[in-house]
C-alpha cells in the first residue's frame, strides 16, 4: 500500500529550470497538441473553486489514450492568489501518473512548469503560424510570463529585435536589460502598446488585463499575435476587431468557446460566430487544417493553457532529467499513514468533517471520473475546509486511479495522492498516500454513520467483501460497536476463508464465512457491502427488521450492491444528498424504475449528527447509510499528518 518518498519524482522550481529545455519543452508541447487535436487525450473543462476574495483553487485533470502504450494521465492544481494589484501568485504541482500501473509517479511545481510550457506553446504556434522572415517580437506586459516568451520564441526564430512594453516605465526599463542581459538580442522599451508593437511581426500578450490593451488597427497585415495573458470568459488582451479581422487558430476549441474571453466577446457583439474558429494549433501540425494562408495575413493564436500540456512537460522531466534526491515537499507515505492515522483519531476527524459539510462549512465540487483505457478510471476530487472567507483549512484535492484488474496483479486497485495546500499562502503543504487515507477515512465513516445509526445493541457484522475495505470496516466498527460475531462472505469461497482466519486473529473475535450473501446477512444487526459488484448481490427480502446497512463499494452512477426492494424498504441516509441525487447508483436505479423520488433521501449523515434530523426512529426499522466517499473526509484525515505542531 502506498509509495516510498523514494519512490516519487519530485522536481521544485529549480529542478524544473535545471531540468526541462526550451528546445525538449517545445518538442514535448508540440506533440501535446497534435495529440489533443487528433483525439488521443481525454480531458476535463477546467474546475474552480473559490476561496475567497481574489483567491481561486483550480484543478485540471487529463490523460493521453488511445496509444499502443499506456500514455500518463494527472492533473495540475494551482492557487491562484490575486493580490488586487494586477499581480498574481500561482502556486501548486503537476501530479503525474503511470499509465501501466495507476501509480502516481512524480510531482512537479506548477508555477515554473506553467511558465515554461505556456512560452513553449507559443513557440510552436509561432513556428507554425508567423511569416518564415518574422525577426522582430513585441512583448506587451513584463512579468514572469514576458520574459519566458522571449526566451522560448528566441530558440525557434531568429529574433533580431525585442520591442516592451508594461504599465510601470521605469519597471518596463529594467525589464528590457533583463530581457537583453537573458538572449543577447537588442531589446527596447516602449511608452505605449501601439509603440511597442509598431513594426513587430510577432506580437504576444501576457498581461492581467481584463479589458483590451490591443486593437487591431495597430496591427500591421502579415503579422502573427499570440494572446496568453487571459485565461477566463471575462478577461480580454485585444479588441473585437483584431479577433474578426485574423486567422483565428485556439489551442483547443472546446474550452476556447467555453472561456476564450475575447471570442465570445466579439460573439456576443454579433460580429462573428463559432465557425470563426479557423482551427485548433494542433490540426494545423497534423497538416489537417491550413495555417497562414498569405503573407498579408494576420493570424492570431488563442493560448488558454491545458494540462496535457502540463502533463506532456512533467513526463518529459521525469523520463528524461536527473531525480532530485532529497523531497522539498512533505511527503507521507502508506506505511506512515497506517502507523499515525488510527481509527480512535479518524473517526472523530470524519466525524466533525461530516457535521460541517451538512452545515455548509465545507467546499466541494462533484467527483471528476476520467476514463481511461483497459476501463481504468482517473477519480479527482477537489474541496475546502472551513470554507468561506474567514475560513482557515486547508484545500486540495485527492487524485486516485482506479484499476480493477491490479488486483490480479498483486497491485493495489485503488492509488493515488492527496495533495493540500495552505490557505494563508496558498503553497502546497505537502502529499499524502491517497490509497491508505481512503481505505481508513471510508471505514471511519461508516463507523460514525454505524454509531449513529445501529440499534445500541448490535453486536454482529455480516461483511460482503473481503477486499482492503473489509479488512478497515471490520476494525471500524469494532470501535463504536461491542462486536461479538463477524460473517465473511466472498465470492471465491478460499479467499473468504483466508480472510476469516486473519479476521479473527487480528480482532480476537468469531469469525465466520458464509456459502452466500443471504446466510451471511440473515441474522445480522449490521450489514456492509464493500465489494466491486456491478450488480445487486444484497437483497432487501434477506435483511432482518432493525439492521443497519453500509452501502459502500459502489461510488460513481452504474455498479449496484443492492436491489430496489432494500433501498425502498429502508430509511436512506446519504453522505452527501447532492452527490447521492447525481452519482448514487443504488438510489438512482430506484429512481429511474419510478419507484421513489428524490425525498426518500430522507438526510445527510451530517444532519443527523448535528441533530438537524432523525436518524433511526424505532428498534424495527432498517436503516441504510449511501457511502460515496468524498474529499472532505481526506482533507480532515490527511491535515494532521502534515500539520507542523
Amino acid at each position: 500500500m502506498g509509495f516510498a518518498p523514494s519512490g516519487l519524482a519530485v522536481f521544485d522550481a529549480a529542478a524544473v529550470r535545471a531540468g526541462l529545455g526550451y528546445g525538449a519543452a517545445i518538442s514535448a508541447i508540440r506533440q501535446a497538441m497534435v495529440d489533443l487535436s487528433t483525439g488521443r487525450v481525454r480531458q476535463q473543462l477546467r474546475s474552480f473553486i473559490s476561496l475567497g476574495a481574489g483567491r481561486t483553487f483550480a484543478i485540471m485533470p487529463a490523460a493521453f489514450v488511445g496509444a499502443d502504450q499506456p500514455g500518463y494521465f494527472g492533473a495540475k492544481l494551482v492557487s491562484v492568489y490575486n493580490d488586487g494589484q494586477g499581480r498574481k501568485a500561482h502556486e501548486g504541482l503537476v501530479v503525474l501518473f503511470d499509465g501501466a500501473s495507476g501509480r502516481p509517479v512524480c510531482l512537479a511545481d506548477a508555477a515554473e512548469v506553467t511558465a515554461m510550457r505556456t512560452a513553449a506553446a507559443s513557440a510552436v504556434a509561432t513556428d507554425a503560424l508567423a511569416r518564415p522572415d518574422a525577426d522582430t517580437l513585441a512583448l506587451v506586459g513584463i512579468g514572469r510570463q514576458a520574459l519566458a516568451h522571449a526566451l522560448a520564441l528566441a530558440s525557434i526564430r531568429t529574433v533580431r529585435h525585442i520591442r516592451v512594453w508594461g504599465r510601470d516605465p521605469a519597471k518596463t526599463l529594467a525589464f528590457a536589460a533583463q530581457v537583453q542581459a537573458a538572449t543577447g538580442i537588442d531589446t527596447q522599451a516602449h511608452d505605449s502598446v501601439q509603440r511597442a508593437v509598431a513594426g513587430a511581426a510577432i506580437v504576444c500578450t501576457v498581461t492581467a488585463a481584463a479589458d483590451p490593451i490591443l486593437r487591431g488597427d495597430w496591427i500591421a497585415p502579415g503579422t502573427h499575435v499570440n494572446v496568453v495573458g487571459s485565461s477566463g470568459p471575462a478577461q480580454a488582451e485585444i479588441d473585437t476587431d483584431l479577433v474578426a479581422a485574423s486567422r483565428f487558430i485556439v489551442d483547443h476549441r472546446e474550452h476556447v468557446l467555453v472561456h476564450g474571453g475575447e471570442f465570445l466577446r466579439a460573439k456576443a457583439a454579433g460580429i462573428l460566430g463559432d465557425d470563426h474558429i479557423a482551427a485548433e494549433i494542433g490540426e494545423v501540425l497534423a497538416g489537417r487544417a491550413p495555417g497562414r494562408q498569405s503573407a498579408e495575413q494576420i493570424t492570431v493564436y488563442k493560448s488558454l493553457g491545458h494540462a496535457v500540456q502540463d502533463l506532456a512537460a512533467t513526463a518529459w522531466l521525469y523520463e528524461n532529467a536527473r531525480h532530485p534526491a532529497v523531497s522539498p515537499l512533505p511527503i507521507i507515505d502508506g506505511h506512515a499513514v497506517a502507523e499515525r492515522l488510527g481509527y480512535d483519531t479518524c473517526i472523530p476527524l470524519v466525524r466533525q468533517a461530516m457535521t460541517a459539510l451538512s452545515k455548509g462549512e465545507t467546499q466541494q465540487l462533484p467527483r471528476g471520473v476520467l476514463p481511461l483505457d483497459h476501463g481504468h478510471m482517473f477519480g479527482v476530487m477537489p474541496g475546502a475546509l472551513n470554507g468561506g472567507p474567514s475560513g482557515g483549512g486547508p484545500f486540495g484535492a485527492k487524485l486516485v486511479a482506479v484499476f480493477p484488474d491490479n488486483f490480479n496483479k498483486g497491485l493495489p486497485s485503488h492509488q493515488g495522492v492527496i495533495v493540500l495546500f495552505d490557505r494563508d499562502s496558498g503553497r502546497p503543504m505537502g502529499v499524502v498516500d491517497g490509497g491508505e487515507v481512503t481505505a481508513i477515512r471510508t471505514a471511519a465513516a461508516s463507523a460514525v454513520a454505524t454509531d449513529a445509526l445501529a440499534r445500541p445493541e448490535a453486536s454482529t457484522l455480516a461483511l460482503l467483501g473481503y477486499g482492503e475495505q473489509a479488512l478497515t470496516h471490520a476494525r471500524a466498527i469494532a470501535r463504536v460497536r461491542r462486536l461479538t460475531r463477524i460473517t465473511v462472505w466472498g465470492r471465491a469461497p478460499g479467499r473468504a476463508a483466508a480472510f476469516a482466519a486473519r479476521l479473527a486473529e487480528e480482532l480476537d473475535l468469531s469469525v465466520r464465512t458464509a456459502a452466500s450473501a443471504q446466510e451471511a446477512v440473515v441474522d445480522a444487526d449490521i450489514v456492509c457491502t464493500v465489494t466491486a459488484a456491478k450488480d445487486p448481490i444484497l437483497h432487501g427480502a434477506w435483511v432482518a427488521p432493525g439492521t443497519h446497512v453500509n452501502v459502500v463499494g459502489s461510488s460513481i452512477a452504474g455498479p449496484v450492491e443492492v436491489d430496489h426492494d432494500l433501498v425502498i424498504r429502508s430509511r436512506f441516509i446519504a453522505d452527501c444528498r447532492e452527490h447521492v441525487l447525481r452519482q448514487g447508483a443504488e438510489f438512482l436505479r430506484a429512481k429511474a424504475a419510478g419507484l421513489i423520488d428524490d425525498a426518500h433521501v430522507v438526510a445527510e449523515i451530517g444532519e443527523v449528527l448535528a441533530g438537524h434530523a432523525e436518524g433511526r426512529q424505532s428498534a424495527e426499522q432498517v436503516t441504510l447509510y449511501k457511502s460515496l466517499g468524498h474529499v472532505v473526509q481526506d482533507l480532515a484525515a490527511a491535515w494532521p499528518l502534515l500539520k507542523k505542531d
